[in-house]
């Protein structure tokens, strides 16, 4: 059994007491600078003491070892610092999205039996008015103010170096509750013991020590999801690494600005930036002067990205390896901590999602169904036990909902949903949008696509890529290009009747999966 990640904190924090751990990075408002007038700043030691201070005001107010506590609100230091004062005091954590609509934040919180909750007091201003029965205490995350519940401040203390360690906990212990991306609109409580999160993070990690320590990380994504808070968090703690959280969202073309000032050696990335990169790139044509323009739009010093929450286009793919771009991908499920495969630099594959992790198992059922088993996997879902036992079957394989194969080298390919949106038209053709939408996609003046039926027709909205405040191409023109290069891959049945071209993101979950019940 793999070992509590905390332990490795712990000794990681003893030995690196004055180094360099967090750091909140906002830009100036003309985008060109961080505005260092703004944020905290934390060593590994000043991040400790800090967390220790947490965890005894949460005792102070009451809470005990496996109480549920949630924190909602934005990146930042003290979002991390909250996360891990609650482990500190044996609690469990409940992260939820702070971006979701405040009926659906109430709705969770109180589902989740949470006791306290931690927020931003902007959001707390709109939050308070919705119902929480159950969290007697809200505490702001800017400084740890006491928003609502008992004011006692009594529980500050002096930490020396020699009394650093988090106390030992059983690995099938639940350490947190996170939820799953809810493209159908509900959204289950996911219970991670202490096993996924420490078998995730020490995946390969003797070897990303020796790479990576003491280095710089530019942290962007939301970490109320599981893929964001064990790579993007708790792996470069444990690494020593430096993190430089990037607070508020930003656009494509902000992301890129912050990254050349920060220069990261380590990024972790979603396939919706990267593609937008590796596109503006592409109008270079000579592949050295793409992987000059990626690696400088990625800060300059980049050794290892990795990618994450959904697939690269197979176009992007290619175009990164022949630009030799240092990169990782990987595959997994909110069920699973969020680990299941990974392809790291040296063992990467076009077009696959690399092999099953250390500690796990993967077979694929009679119906192409992905199964898999092993440390990684969830405890069930929170007070659902019909939707936990239909996940994990008596044997105990986890059934993914995801079709693939594997290779006789023991790679996976995902072949998309077992039972995928279907679209169903009066002809009686049965469409699959997501090859349809595959095809857009690929196309390097287009960000992201969702196709749809409407009035018993295929419909297509469309995203422009953006490049420099504005789009690559006029709507007219981009309308036209995506009909005249599409329609003519695709059979009559399912070719687009017509394309709307819309300016804002498509809304997506905490995965990064398309909300499409949004768009019916």
């Amino acid at each position: 059994m793999t070992e509590n990640y905390l332990s490795i904190l712990a000794e990681t924090i003893r030995t690196n007491w004055d180094q360099p751990a967090l750091t909140d990075f906002y830009l100036t408002e003309d985008g060109t600078a961080q505005d260092t007038s703004r944020g905290n700043h934390y060593t590994y030691g000043e991040m400790y003491v800090q967390l220790c201070h947490v965890a005894e005001l949460l005792t102070s107010l009451g809470l005990q070892k496996g109480d549920h506590i949630a924190i909602c609100g934005a990146n930042s230091a003290h979002w991390v610092i909250a996360y891990l004062a609650i482990a500190k005091m044996q609690g469990v954590s409940v992260t939820v999205m702070h971006t979701l609509m405040l009926d659906e934040i109430a709705h969770l919180v109180d589902f989740s039996d949470a006791k306290a909750l931690f927020t931003d007091a902007d959001l707390w201003e709109e939050l308070k008015n919705q119902s929480l029965p159950q969290v007697e205490n809200v505490i702001g995350l800017e400084n740890w103010q006491i928003l609502r519940g008992e004011k006692n401040t009594n529980y500050k203390s002096q930490i020396t170096n020699g009394e650093i360690g988090f106390s030992p906990v059983e690995p099938d212990f639940l350490a947190m509750i996170c939820f799953t991306s809810g493209t159908s609109g509900n959204p289950k409580g996911v219970m991670l013991p202490y096993r996924s999160i420490s078998a995730n993070i020490y995946c390969r990690f003797d070897k990303l020590l020796s790479e990576y320590r003491r280095e710089d990380i530019a942290s962007l994504l939301p970490y109320s999801h599981i893929f964001a808070l064990t790579m993007d968090v708790l792996r470069p703690l444990c690494l020593s690494m430096h993190i430089v959280v990037i607070n508020q969202p930003l656009p494509s073309i902000y992301i890129t600005k912050c990254y050349q000032i920060i220069k990261p050696t380590y990024i972790v990335i979603i396939p919706q930036v990267l593609k937008a990169i590796v596109s503006n790139s592409e109008v270079l044509g000579n592949i050295q002067e793409m992987r000059f323009y990626i690696m400088n739009a990625l800060g300059g010093k980049v050794k290892e990205i990795l990618v994450g929450g959904a697939r690269l286009p197979h176009s992007t793919d290619e175009n990164l390896i022949k630009a030799e771009i240092p990169m990782a991908n990987g595959y997994g499920a909110t069920e699973c901590g969020p680990g299941i495969c990974v392809a790291f630099q040296d063992t990467y594959k076009i077009g696959t999602v690399g092999k099953v992790m250390p500690n796990m198992e993967i077979r694929i059922s009679p119906a192409g169904e992905i199964l898999v088993k092993g440390e990684n996997v969830m405890l069930g879902y929170y007070k659902d036990p019909e939707a936990t036992a239909a996940k994990i079957d008596k044997e105990g394989w986890l059934h993914t909902g995801d079709k693939g194969h594997l290779d006789e080298d023991g790679y996976l390919y995902v072949e998309g949903r077992l039972e995928q949106d279907i679209i169903v038209l009066p002809n009686g053709e049965n469409i699959r949008p997501d090859n349809i939408e595959s095809l857009i996609n690929a196309m390097p003046e287009v960000s992201e696509s969702l196709v749809l039926a409407r009035d018993g027709k295929l419909v297509a909205i469309v995203v422009p890529q953006i490049t420099n405040h504005q789009s690559t191409i006029n709507n007219t023109d981009l309308r036209r290009n995506v009909l005249r290069q599409v329609n003519p891959q695709l059979p009559l049945f399912s070719q687009l009747y017509d394309v709307e071209i819309i300016d804002t993101p498509l809304q997506r979950t905490e995965k990064q999966t398309i909300k499409r019940y949004l768009y019916k």
